[in-house]
């Protein structure tokens, strides 16, 4: 059990404590929920790194030292999902003055609520626990943390991804790995959907098919907590071409396949690229076809090039290829993927690049005929 002086204060009907903590003390109290695949139950946030707790440690042991932001963690319920969450029931408050929703008193946290779950500020916390090895005294600085009072898992999650996608350039392939274990019960898939997140459960089940399976993707798809060094035939990162699948999967045709199906379209659609511009797949290291320009380029006009494709009755290679072939008409042909190219479609790398990129081939493809 451990008790300091906290602020309550809620923000539609979730409770928080805002609070210091000794450093040492939250070492011990907290726990990063890291991914691994051999376990039944997994986590979704990578491994610590190492390199950043060290250089983390080198500045804490400064004279100058200082930490003001604060981070977050979760105190988890003890079910996994209740119908009706009961915020605020895992941790013990007793308010001295304040009144409504922020209020300032004891907090207790009880041994039942420990290990509280890391959200934000693993790094922080990693380099006092490797700066504690060396100098113990370091124990008492002040940290200050923000305590959610009975986040459920998915909501946990959803922080995560919302600090590490809005504040900070960190993957969050391992939270949307998780999600699409989630996404298996009924009731959180319904509950994804209603978000407009359900894409992000569907995508990595995708990834994980078209990285599986002969054709265009086999073995190009970087997964979670690996590295080009382990994996050097990967092309680009997983957290990327989810991510470029988004204007795919939130389109009704595909809202209303299985996995399995859009895989397969999906494999389709990039087998008859391949036949258009086949020398940038044949030397793909070379060339951005199926790095983030192209992937996330050729993904944002896809809805269009599916649709054309139904309209003539039939979603196959050979279809895809007649609505696709005039792309070869592009400047300098295949060159234009060339990552020497610095005047092709290397230089849209950003996100604005992106859809730059995919006005370009836009114009390449067919009218579509009203009558």
């Amino acid at each position: 059990m451990f008790t300091t002086k906290a602020i309550r204060f809620e923000q539609n009907g979730r409770v928080f404590y805002t609070t210091a903590i000794p450093a040492n003390k939250l070492v011990e109290l907290t726990k990063v929920d890291v991914w691994d695949p051999e376990k039944p139950k997994q986590g979704y946030q990578r491994a610590p790194s190492e390199a950043r707790k060290r250089s983390i440690a080198r500045y804490i042991k400064r004279d100058d030292a200082i930490l003001p932001v604060g981070g977050l963690v979760n105190a988890r319920p003890e079910a996994e999902r209740d119908d009706e969450p009961q915020y605020g029931s895992v941790l013990h408050f007793e308010p001295d003055s304040g009144d409504g929703e922020i209020s300032f008193g004891t907090l207790t946290i009880p041994d039942e609520a420990v290990p509280l779950y890391i959200v934000d500020m693993q790094h922080r916390i990693g380099g006092f626990e490797v700066a504690l090895e060396e100098n113990p005294e370091l124990g008492n600085f002040p940290l200050v943390v923000t305590i959610a009072d009975g986040l459920s898992r998915l909501e946990e999650i959803d922080q995560f991804d919302l600090i590490n996608t809005t504040q900070k350039k960190i993957r969050t392939d391992l939270a949307r790995r998780l999600k699409v274990i989630q996404a298996q019960d009924l009731d959180i898939r319904l509950e994804l959907d209603k978000k407009g997140k359900l894409w992000e459960a569907k995508g990595p089940v995708i990834a994980d098919i078209l990285n599986k399976s002969p054709g265009v993707w086999f073995h190009k798809i970087l997964p979670p907590n690996k590295s080009r060094k382990d994996m050097p035939t990967m092309i680009v990162r997983e957290t990327s071409f989810v991510t470029s699948l988004k204007p795919i999967l939130q389109t009704p045709y595909f809202l209303r396949q299985k996995e399995e199906h859009s895989a397969e379209l999906i494999r389709r659609y990039w087998e008859a690229i391949r036949k258009v511009f086949p020398e940038p797949f044949e030397n793909p290291s070379d060339h951005v076809i199926q790095k983030t320009p192209g992937v996330f380029a050729f993904h944002k006009i896809a809805p269009e090039v599916f649709e054309l494709a139904r309209e003539k009755g039939e979603v196959s290679e050979n279809i895809l290829f007649d609505i696709l072939v005039n792309l070869r008409n592009i400047d300098d042909g295949s060159y234009f993927w060339n990552k020497e190219n610095e005047e092709g479609a290397a230089q849209y790398g950003s996100m604005k690049g992106f859809s730059i990129l995919a006005s370009i081939l836009r114009q390449y493809l067919p009218t579509v005929d009203v009558t």
